[in-house]
């Protein structure tokens, strides 16, 4: 070591131990002699401010600013020495960091002048000693680590999961969705595994009391587009809700940290335009009060910042502005980053950047104390150095070997289950068909199978979203039986994200799961029910269901070529069915527009007003109900499109944004995506059994159609649309995309993932 450095390395050192006269009394944090934290630059070297990385959303996206660097403040006061852990390197940015249980290490994300263009995990001590060690590399981003028991760091990247790229979360517009990997803390990449996959981001992992990984997901299903809490083993398995579906009268939850067992601090904010900062949110996720035990659906949320809202539109008064990366010290209050203003996406367009300092906050008298605030700087992820007790080592259920994401792979299957599909704690009741207004639990009484629909994002062509609705890509990978027990079980294609439907003799979904499951190679994800309560978690001993005693034959589906997954695109696909074929075999003679259309000419105007003020307002004259392939030109989503007629003509009455203004003939909701039972398509063509109950027993009382006019739709053809309906409404499939398909085209489960990282069966 140089003797500059080695002076460097004792002065350091001296600060944390107080050795120039500091005393306790001198920090602003009573009892903490030093805090780490990040200077994050926000001007570039153009002059322009960059608050938000060209992306005004809740997860933070890789926003590159050079000029900060991870810093030692001692004593923790605006006048502290400040010592910069990164100053050997230039151009430096930081995306989080954190400390080591015995406070001697840091861990830290940082892109700089000299690397290959991306953010890496690294490692330095705190007291400057020694040097940083780069712990990642490679073509994607690693950032938000932390320390996990076990000699391991867990952190959010954006690798690739397939041939074809990260998964692509269309409706947020990310286009590379990041997901949770871990390292070792000694080996780093040598020891490279990566979670699951949810087909949006997860972001800022944290750890829990437990050694598990809490970590907060962005859950895109539907209509539902929300961050919720979420935690899971360290190894990836067991990932489950904590948080966030029920309850929570704001839409996201983001850089939570555990204050006492199962209760949190964290972010409430809206899902864009608040600089990923907002409210800070005490979630309790306990059971009952002293338990030890979560459960989502009884997780409550109380504002410690009354004052700032949780939603983007409101203007914040001053003084009150907007908090982020909230850090729960012993006594009550938190180390926090806060700023004053507005705190939006706004402040980009009129170069008024936010300036985030680090202030104590006291939550029982809701004032701040200024710790550090440098204006130059945004100053975040403060955390008091001072050594914590390390949670147990917690291996989770699988005994993934070392060095070889491969061999964790293995060919082996994930199982997923339920002991029994009627066991829910939802009290809701189910509309329409036979079933309206039973209640939830008795309608589950009539499930006959249990359908398991992969989910997959516009990572597999050039579209960007997959139709006139909010559903991703779906494909159906089997329909599993429920037994007389009414338990169910299927082994699966690990790391894939799917979503469940209990379905009855009809074809028709009792209720949607709105949370995306998945499950590592060999992991068992059988649950108790459809929601059942996680304080009374149903249990049985293995083998004890009818389900489980199921022959592997009876119930693998981990070999299924993407080829033999039902998908059901609207129209182009060059083989299989489409949705059109349906309409043109059975339908377009009497909805085509013409003489014997009963609808025809009736139609309703959309004014859809323009984005800029000096533009015109577009206006498109959407059919009633025509069920022809003609091409119809719409706007959806920012963008004009063009479909088929019987597409647009069945989609768009769900699918208009709150601002069109409708004149005319406004037609019911013909397809309600994911839901065929609220769909009026149909309940008018009414649904049967396709076994021997067909025609015998309709879903609905009223007559069915076409059979009312003589015509006869097919078991397979009623199905198609029965599950277009719950699927969600799509107009493209991995079928009818044409890189997509090309590519897809003698793809197998599993020949596709067979390299460290590149998992897509």
């Amino acid at each position: 070591m140089t003797t500059c450095k080695l002076l460097a390395a004792l002065c350091v050192a001296c600060l944390l131990t107080a050795c120039q006269g500091s005393t306790k009394q001198d920090s602003v944090l009573p009892g903490v002699e030093a805090i780490v934290f990040a200077k994050r630059a926000y001007v570039e070297k153009s002059g322009d401010q960059n608050v938000a990385g060209g992306s005004g959303r809740v997860v933070d996206y890789l926003r590159y600013t050079p000029g900060g660097g991870v810093f030692v403040l001692s004593p923790p006061t605006p006048d502290g020495a400040l010592t910069n852990l990164t100053s050997r390197f230039q151009d430096v940015d930081i995306a989080g960091l954190d400390l080591s249980f015995d406070a001697k290490d840091i861990v830290f994300s940082m892109r700089h002048a000299k690397d290959d263009g991306h953010f890496h995990i690294y490692t330095a001590k705190v007291d400057g000693s020694g040097k940083i060690k780069q712990l990642t590399f490679g073509m994607n981003d690693d950032v938000r680590p932390i320390f996990v028991p076990g000699d391991r760091i867990a952190f959010v990247t954006n690798q690739s999961y397939t041939p074809l790229g990260t998964r692509a979360d269309e409706y947020n517009h990310g286009r590379e969705v990041t997901q949770i990997g871990t390292i070792s803390s000694v080996s780093g990449d040598a020891d490279r595994r990566v979670c699951a996959q949810s087909l949006s981001h997860s972001a800022d992992p944290f750890l829990m009391s437990t050694g598990a990984i809490g970590y907060s997901r962005w859950e895109h299903l539907g209509s539902v587009n929300d961050l919720k809490l979420f935690r899971m083993n360290p190894d990836c398995t067991d990932m489950l809700a904590v948080a966030g579906q029920h309850g929570k009268d704001f839409n996201s939850i983001v850089q939570v940290r555990e204050s006492s067992p199962g209760v949190f601090v964290g972010i409430a904010t809206a899902r864009e335009g608040t600089i990923q900062s907002g409210a800070i949110m005490k979630i309790d996720a306990r059971a009952r009060s002293g338990s030890a035990a979560l459960d989502e659906q009884a997780a409550s949320f109380t504002s410690l910042t009354p004052r700032v809202p949780t939603d983007r539109e409101a203007l914040v008064p001053s003084g009150v502005g907007r908090y982020r990366t909230p850090y729960m010290l012993a006594d009550g209050k938190l180390l926090v980053a806060w700023a004053d203003g507005d705190v939006s996406d706004r402040n980009e367009l009129s170069n008024t950047a936010p300036k985030f300092g680090i202030y104590l906050y006291d939550p029982k008298t809701q004032e701040r104390v200024r710790v550090y605030d440098d204006p130059k700087f945004w100053d975040m992820y403060a955390i008091p150095v001072a050594p914590r007790q390390e949670p147990p080592v917690r291996s989770g259920r699988l005994d993934l070997p070392k060095g070889s994401q491969t061999a964790a792979f293995g060919g082996k299957p994930a199982v997923i289950g339920s002991i029994d599909v009627t066991s829910t704690s939802l009290d809701e009741t189910v509309s329409g068909g036979q079933l309206d207004g039973v209640q939830l639990s008795a309608a589950l009484g009539q499930a006959e199978k249990v359908r398991i629909i992969e989910g997959f994002s516009s990572e597999v062509g050039s579209v960007r979203e997959f139709g006139l609705t909010m559903h991703e890509g779906a494909a159906i990978l089997a329909e599993v039986d429920v037994q007389k027990d009414k338990s169910w079980e299927a082994a699966v294609i690990p790391y894939l994200p799917y979503h469940l439907q209990a379905i009855d003799r009809f074809g028709l979904a009792i209720r949607s799961e709105g949370l995306w499951i998945q499950a590592m190679p060999g992991e068992n994800r059988t649950c108790g029910g459809c929601h059942e309560s996680r304080s009374k978690a149903a249990s049985a001993t293995p083998g004890a269901t009818l389900a489980q005693q199921l022959p592997l034959a009876d119930k693998d589906y981990s070999q299924l070529a993407i080829a033999d997954r039902t998908e059901l695109p609207w129209a182009g696909a060059a083989s299989g069915p489409n949705v059109q074929d349906v309409f043109d075999a059975k339908c377009v003679s009497c909805h085509d527009g013409g003489a014997k259309d009963p609808f025809a000419g009736k139609h309703y105007t959309v004014t859809i007003p323009p984005m800029d003020a000096m533009a015109q307002p577009m206006v498109y004259q959407i059919p009633y109900l025509l069920l022809s392939s003609k091409p119809i030109e719409t706007y959806y989503e920012k963008q004009v499109v063009t479909y088929p007629a019987s597409y647009v003509s069945l989609l768009y009455p769900t699918a208009m944004m709150g601002d069109s203004k409708v004149v005319g003939d406004m037609p019911p909701d013909w397809v309600v995506p994911g839901s065929a039972r609220a769909s009026k398509l149909i309940e008018k063509i009414n649904a049967t059994p396709s076994d021997s109950r067909a025609g015998k027993e309709w879903a609905w009382k009223s007559a069915a159609h076409p059979e009312d006019v003589g015509v006869k739709l097919s078991s397979e053809e009623r199905l198609t649309l029965i599950r277009m309906a719950d699927l969600g409404g799509q107009y493209y499939s991995r079928r009818n995309i044409d890189s997509s398909a090309k590519w897809l085209s003698g793809a197998s489960a599993t020949s596709a993932g067979t390299t460290a990282g590149k998992v897509y069966p």
